[in-house]
């Protein structure tokens, strides 16, 4: 379409119609129902089988959200247009974090089937081999309910921030809240590095408490950033289904996000390549420990499952610039990229807890359910007879406008 026709394009409304709104809450309400329900019939028939399902299925919630409030920010850094017309349900999922500190409790109440260092019979072993001071001054579960309190807590505040910036400018129009979030974006994006860096070693690494990897915070990030741009393409392709923002969203954007999925693609194996080379080859049996669990038994299908599912074939999918422009093809890389980053937490996860190989539970599906069931709601409610857009920023029209080269 030619720069000359889009002030004939039909006009979309930035607000969700209600019958579309309710049968959403149905279906969420429902899956938030039914995945509770289940999960605690699962923590009644098996706690320590409820705990480890339910950390894979929470951290798969958190990273995405980390992953969306990081490219929140960077789309305020760069101040780029193309981004500002899906930007809206970009900030809708950085809101979480009130609601995944609640999710948390569960994760905390779960420390002693999940962490080996919160067992004192383990701490004097290790005292007797003198790592004292890890165990006195960090890994211990005093400081690791504050340091959980003082992440949900800083997070909550940016994302605040951030999000009522954004949303002030829907009445206003007014300069002054793009300036804001460019000022609370650049130390932002050190904060949130540096936080959910330290978040994934309590929660994951930890889970080993003798192997650790320098890299491990980034290729968390990777993974989750990657997840989150496949759920926001998710979300914009059944909001097409709906005719909801049909004309504003076009193939042009879905272009750049297939881009930023195939980017994420790339970025993660990077990482997960360096983080390996570098454990295999100093080979120290403290470090290569993380890949020897997960050679062992039917693990090293799953860790073949991630080398070509997580990036082979997503790379080959996306590659073409086509097939970044094909909605069905992306509705399926959407999909594929969720599954595919729920297997790499799960591989994170569940080898610490079952030595041999995979043991898949139902309890897995429950916890999943749980987590995306409220997730899913409250990000749900929160769009209700609100914009969807953020209609009162200076770059929304150039964004709307945005074409590929």
């Amino acid at each position: 379409m030619s720069h000359s026709h889009h002030h004939t394009a039909p006009q979309d409304s930035y607000v969700i119609p209600d019958a579309i709104w309710d049968r959403g809450r149905n279906v969420l309400g429902a899956l938030f129902l039914l995945g509770w329900g289940a999960a605690l019939a699962g923590y009644a028939s098996n706690h320590d089988q409820f705990f480890q399902s339910y950390l894979v299925a929470f951290f798969f919630g958190f990273s995405i959200v980390v992953g969306g409030t990081l490219f929140v920010m960077i789309q305020h850094l760069t101040g780029s247009a193309w981004s500002v017309p899906v930007r809206r349900i970009m900030e809708t999922i950085m809101m979480s974090f009130p609601v995944l500190a609640l999710l948390f409790i569960p994760v905390a109440l779960g420390v002693h089937s999940l962490y080996e260092w919160s067992h004192p019979d383990f701490v004097a072993k290790e005292i007797m081999k003198l790592k004292v001071s890890v165990y006195q001054h960090y890994l211990n579960e005093k400081y690791f309910y504050i340091r959980a309190v003082a992440f949900f807590a800083i997070w909550t505040l940016w994302a605040w921030r951030l999000y009522s910036n954004s949303k002030s400018q829907d009445t206003t129009n007014a300069l002054q809240p793009t300036f804001s979030n460019e000022k609370w974006s650049a130390p932002g994006m050190l904060v949130f590095f540096l936080t959910a860096s330290l978040a994934s070693v309590d929660w994951i690494m930890s889970l080993n408490p003798h192997w650790y990897s320098t890299m491990f915070g980034v290729y968390c990030l990777a993974g989750g950033a990657w997840g989150f741009f496949a759920l926001l393409t998710f979300i914009f392709l059944r909001f097409r289904a709906n005719g909801i923002m049909a004309n504003s969203v076009t193939t042009e954007h879905y272009h750049d996000l297939g881009k930023w999925m195939f980017a994420l693609t790339v970025f993660w194996a990077y990482i997960a390549f360096s983080q390996y080379m570098l454990i295999w080859y100093a080979n120290l049996p403290e470090e290569t420990i993380f890949f020897k669990m997960r050679r062992t038994g039917t693990w090293e299908a799953v860790s073949g499952v991630l080398l070509f599912g997580h990036f082979v074939i997503t790379f080959l999918v996306l590659l073409a610039r086509n097939s970044k422009r094909t909605l069905n093809v992306l509705k399926f890389a959407t999909v594929w990229i969720l599954l595919m980053h729920y297997v790499d937490i799960y591989w994170m996860v569940m080898p610490n807890f079952h030595k041999e190989g995979i043991a898949l539970s139902w309890v897995d599906g429950a916890a999943l359910a749980a987590v995306i069931g409220t997730l899913g709601l409250a990000f749900w409610l929160r769009l209700k007879n609100k914009m969807i857009a953020p209609v009162g920023d200076p770059r929304f029209k150039k964004g709307l406008e945005f074409q590929n080269v």
